[in-house]
């Protein structure tokens, strides 16, 4: 999704909010809404897709007491800011963009980059996080010994002298987990009776 393509997309978001939309070229500040009288001026020239998101949330959130433009002592612009990251991220996401090309996701949103870079990384690395320990449940429910010792059994029916086994190896030529390692070792250990 291109930079113009984002900002229409949210400007629509904005307008299925109930908000007129006024663009005013000469206008002090990138976007404002007012959120009692379900109006939003912005500068079409200056306004960012990070600055409209950052608008469309304090909408959603019917922020209506925000002081000063982007003050950051205020709960309600940080709050925004976040959750602006956070919308932009989704999108960007649900188009096909990952944290490889985080440096696009910056350049088209124009979200500052230290601010989108802490949230980014603490979101995606607690997704990953979460990922992982789904997945590892579902490893452990998934394979049991039995299975293991099947596996194993054929690996080593196709040796005919056996020195040494790299048991990360067994582990990828049957495509399980590396989280397997202790379980196979024992296993290996027990057929091969090693110690």
């Amino acid at each position: 999704m291109s930079r113009q393509e984002l900002l229409e997309y949210l400007l629509k978001e904005i307008e299925k909010c109930g908000f007129k939309i006024v663009d005013v070229g000469f206008f002090p500040v990138p976007a404002a809404v007012n959120v009692d009288n379900k109006i939003m001026i912005f500068n079409s020239n200056e306004a960012s897709p990070f600055e409209v998101a950052h608008e469309l949330i304090h909408i959603l959130n019917k922020d209506n007491h925000r002081g000063d433009y982007f003050d950051a002592t205020n709960p309600q612009e940080v709050r925004a800011n976040r959750e602006a990251v956070l919308l932009l991220w989704e999108i960007f996401e649900a188009n096909g963009g990952s944290y490889e090309y985080f440096n696009v996701f910056v350049n088209t949103t124009e979200a500052p980059f230290e601010l989108a870079e802490s949230i980014v990384k603490n979101e995606y690395l607690e997704m990953h996080e979460a990922i992982a320990e789904i997945f590892e449940d579902e490893i452990k429910v998934s394979i049991n010994k039995q299975e293991m010792h099947d596996y194993i059994v054929d690996y080593i029916s196709y040796f005919d002298v056996i020195e040494t086994i790299n048991i990360y190896q067994f582990l990828d030529r049957y495509h399980l987990s590396h989280n397997f390692y202790s379980l196979a070792e024992k296993e290996f250990q027990q057929l091969l009776g090693a110690g």
